[in-house]
């Protein structure tokens, strides 16, 4: 004799909590590093560099010593996150200068101004940028960020476009790299001097700024003869 069909067992549902989507973890894991460089920035605004360790981020969060290892498998690679946003931040900055006016010349002044506002305004930032540290294990940062571990170039490209553009547009005589890399230079000794107070004989940041960049302009090649 047949035996009757035994029922559908009903769908058993899994056990445990339901498996986050790909987009909601990439969000939650970006979160918390946002969350552990925030840490670490009120140490450095606190105490600079050496302020910063993996046990002090976690104090300052209020969690268990090992949570930001989750996230960061070292101090090196914690830094070099910070030094990478810093970057970052500069160069949308001056991409911004740069779109806001067609006329090159005037771009390019632009660009000069958001650099000298920037290092004025975002000193943390620049600090972080161009203050120099040793890391614990440099050639492991490779492997991670690569060649942006030595260098952050998108800044420096911004800016090394407006002069070309620069040349371009009036036929100047003369290398844009070369003026690149002196255009650079002098805007960045003036933040320098302002990041390490030394601006103590008389005139300010502020009222040295403008003319800065007017005479970093005036100083480029006005046009083929």
């Amino acid at each position: 004799m047949t035996q009757p069909a035994s029922p559908t067992p009903p769908d058993r549902k899994p056990r445990g909590r339901p498996r986050s989507e790909p987009v909601v973890l990439e969000a939650a894991h970006a979160a918390a590093r946002d969350r552990i460089c925030e840490a670490a920035l009120a140490l450095f605004d606190r105490g600079g560099i050496d302020a910063i360790s993996m046990r002090e981020v976690a104090k300052e969060m209020g969690v268990s010593p090992m949570a930001a290892y989750k996230y960061f498998p070292s101090k090196d690679q914690l830094l070099q996150e910070l030094r990478t946003r810093a970057f970052q931040q500069l160069e949308r900055a001056l991409q911004a200068a740069a779109d806001s006016l067609a006329d090159p010349a005037a771009s390019l002044e632009a660009v000069l101004v958001a650099y000298l506002r920037f290092g004025h305004e975002d000193s943390r930032a620049y600090r972080l940028m161009f203050d120099y540290w040793v890391y614990d294990n440099p050639s492991s940062l490779l492997e991670t960020f690569g060649d942006s571990a030595r260098r952050q170039s998108g800044a420096w490209e911004v800016l090394l476009r407006g002069v070309q553009a620069y040349f371009a547009a009036l036929g100047a005589p003369g290398e844009p790299l070369v003026a690149a890399h002196l255009v650079w230079a002098s805007l960045h000794g003036l933040v320098s001097l302002e990041a390490s107070r030394k601006l103590v004989f008389g005139k300010t940041f502020d009222v040295l700024a403008a003319p800065m960049a007017a005479s970093i302009m005036a100083g480029l090649p006005k046009g083929s003869t």
